[in-house]
Parts: structure tokens; sequence; C-alpha cells
């Protein structure tokens, strides 16, 4: 395992993650806005989040211009700019693997024209039949037919249009379209699916439990030579934090992406606990908590750089215990090894518990940079201790709606969802969350 350093910017940051639709509403007219994420960016600043992580904010027709319901490009320039002064830096989330059905490249190459046909993956214009048996990563067939009879590739739904990175000259618009970005001040990128770039072949796939035709596109050799060009020709001449979301795959197989090493990307986003399993085609939130905790602990310990997100966790919890479980995954989140990703809305309004978490990781080296290591628990009690030179933190999280008897270690409690005289000293409340201290 890699050691943590602080060299890199944002090896130490918590992200907060902004949905423009839906975060703050300028001109009521019901849409967020840039203009009211501007608004909150001193209060964003007060929660001390290092940097903010966009949901798409760009026009689906075009990947270098706002979409108007946000707002204007000089609006971006100045949510960047205030920013910049207040120390917060910006990552816009954008797709290497697709793009929308309304893009103008996508819109050229239904109409005919050659050069944007090859910008994506199109069948033989004699083709009466689909191409290969791939499956969509979210169910049904991976080809769409267009009026002219044509079949095109997509790996998501029929509005995202796989990219087809085979052709050197995709490589140079996109290449183009992020220091477009980065020049105007943007720090870094989300990127969805970013181990399906390239295609080494069509060919038919083999029947699996998950997709079909994944053994074509799934980390591929030819997807990490387009991340070491990329990096060698664009990110590294910026101070980038380059974040790539990674699917159908397990953690061994994808080390090498956020191998500091091997000058790809700098951190992994694993398929967050409320997202369809597409390995096992069922929700993650039918799974027992027992494999799920199981498998947040085989990222932990597997790959050198992760970005952690537990937002929309909570949506299957509701009654008494709402806020209770919204401090826990919160807790959880900034207690965990990697970069947190917290979504907007889970600094938990009306109480202290986020602002005294994150003050907590951010002067605590065991949480910040410490080892991890999962400690023997009942099934729906996640235990782990974050360790540095100096520091034993043990984190319990009780994922449970009942009393879970535990053994405690460590010396001091310093942390946790339920006030001093509320804890019990030979058992966890119902998902309490609580943070104990082990002096060396």
């Amino acid at each position: 395992m890699a050691g943590a350093s602080t060299k890199k910017w944002w090896k130490n940051a918590i992200v907060y993650q902004i949905n423009p639709r839906t975060y703050c509403d300028s001109n009521e007219d019901s849409v967020g806005d840039v203009l009211g994420i501007i608004s909150k960016l001193q209060y964003i600043k007060n929660l001390a989040m290092d940097a903010i992580m966009l949901d798409s904010i760009y026009q689906d027709s075009d990947f270098k211009s706002i979409n108007p319901k946000y707002g204007t490009m000089e609006d971006m320039e100045r949510l960047i700019s205030k920013a910049k002064r207040l120390g917060i830096k910006i990552i816009m989330k954008f797709s290497l693997a697709y793009t929308s059905s309304e893009h103008e490249w996508f819109k050229k190459a239904l109409a005919g024209d050659i050069k944007y046909k090859e910008y994506y993956c199109f069948s033989m214009p004699d083709s009466r039949k689909r191409p290969n048996n791939w499956s969509s990563l979210l169910g049904g067939s991976a080809w769409t037919k267009t009026s002219s009879g044509e079949y095109y590739l997509h790996l998501l739904n029929e509005d995202c249009p796989a990219l087809n990175w085979n052709n050197p000259e995709l490589f140079d618009e996109m290449a183009e379209v992020m220091r477009f970005w980065l020049d105007k001040g943007v720090a870094g990128f989300r990127c969805d699916l970013i181990n399906t770039l390239y295609k080494n072949a069509f060919d038919n796939g083999k029947r699996h439990i998950d997709v079909i035709g994944k053994e074509y596109y799934v980390n591929t050799e030819g997807c990490h030579d387009i991340l070491r060009r990329l990096n060698n020709e664009v990110w590294s001449k910026y101070k980038t934090f380059i974040v790539g979301e990674i699917v159908l795959s397990d953690p061994a197989e994808v080390q090498d992406f956020c191998d500091e090493t091997k000058s790809e990307i700098d951190a992994v986003a694993y398929p967050n606990h409320n997202n369809l399993d597409i390995k096992r085609d069922k929700r993650l939130s039918k799974i027992k908590l027992s494999e799920r905790i199981k498998r947040l602990d085989t990222w932990q310990n597997e790959l050198d750089f992760l970005a952690n997100s537990l937002a929309g966790d909570n949506a299957n919890y509701s009654g008494k215990y709402k806020k209770k479980v919204l401090e826990l995954l919160c807790g959880l989140n900034l207690s965990l090894r990697g970069i947190p990703f917290i979504g907007e809305n889970e600094e938990i309004e009306i109480s202290d518990f986020f602002k005294d978490m994150v003050n907590l990781r951010k002067n605590s080296n065991a949480l910040k940079e410490g080892s991890y290591r999962r400690v023997a628990s009942p099934n729906d009690v996640y235990i782990f201790t974050r360790e540095s030179v100096d520091e034993r933190v043990y984190i319990y999280c009780n994922l449970s709606s009942a009393n879970r008897s535990v053994e405690f270690y460590g010396d001091n409690i310093i942390f946790g969802n339920y006030d001093e005289s509320e804890r019990e000293s030979f058992f966890l409340k119902p998902y309490e969350f609580r943070v104990v201290t082990s002096n060396f």
C-alpha cells in the first residue's frame, strides 16, 4: 500500500458535491443555478470544505457551454474566481465515456457526417441486425437502431451514446475540451465509467451473470494507454484532481488506475451503496448489512486512493432514528481512508455534528492519512481502526435499529452521535456512531 502524502492538495481534502439543479435557486424559478451556488460559497467555506464537485452543468449539445437553466459562462467564471479567493477548488463532473444524444457531435453523426460518426460506435451502413449481443449496464441491449437503420452503442441508456476512443481524432477533441475548463481555473474532473473507454473488439460476448460483452471493454490496456496519455499531455500540466468511476470490477482489477507510479488518474470512485450493483443486478439496499460492510472493507484494504461517497444511503431510513442514521453515515464517510465526497444537505442543518466531525478529521493525523484495519464485530456492526505513527482511533458503527453488544477498545471516547449521558458502557445504541482514541 502506498504511503499517504500531503504534497498534492487533494490528498487531505473534503469535497462537497452539488447538483446545480437542486442546490440553491437565486431567481425563484424553481431551478437551482450558478448564482445560487455563489451565494452559498461563504457557507461552504464555513463548513471547512476544500473543494466543490459540480454535477453536470454543461449544455447537452456542447461541452464548452453552460446550460442556460443554470446561468451563463460569465456566472461560471465568477463562481470559479470567488471560490478561488475563498480557497475552494472547483471540480466538474465530465464524461469521457459518452455524450448526450443531444450533443452536436451526435446530431451531426445521425445526419450522416462521416467525421462525427467515427466519434461514436456505429454499425456498418448495410447492417440489418445488431452488431453483437452486448447488453447495457442498465439492462437490455447495448445497441439502439437509428432512423437510417444503423445501430449505435450505449453502455448506459440510449440517451448516452458511447464514444469511440479507438478514433485518434476523438482524443484531440476531448483533450481540448478539458484544457478549455482547466484554463478557466477548474481544478479537476470526476469522470464516469472511466474504465470502459477502449473497446478491443466488437465480437459477441460470453454470457455473464451481470453484463454481456464486458470482456471487450472493461479495464483494457487500451484504456490505460488513453489515461496515461491524457495525464501526460493534459492533466499533469495543471494541478488537477482526476477521479474516475470504476464499474464491473473488483478492487484488485483496478489498482493500476490510481497507482501513483502509473501516472493515470488520482482516485477511484467505486459504486456507492445506494446505486445499482451491476455485478449482481440488484439493489445494494436489498443486500444484508454484513455483505455491504464486507464490500466496503475490501475496497478500503485494496486500493491506494479512494473517493468515498455514502450520499443517498439514508434514503432507506425514516422515522425516529432518521437523524441518527444521517449522523452515522456522515461520521463513517469522514472516518474512512480516502477522500470524502459529501452530498449536498448531508451537513445536517439545526446540528453541530457535521462541523465537529469535519474538525475532528482535519485535526487527526490518523483520520487524514492513517492506515485502515477492520476489527472483528457482530454482522451488523462495523468497527475499524485508523492509525498513524502517533495516534490510533477506533470507529464504531451500529448499523441496526437495536442495541448491539460489542467489545470496546481504546481509552477515551472523543466523539459520537449520542450525548455522553446517553451512552452505554457495554453496548452500542441504535445507529450509534462512536470515536474512541487509544493512547500509546
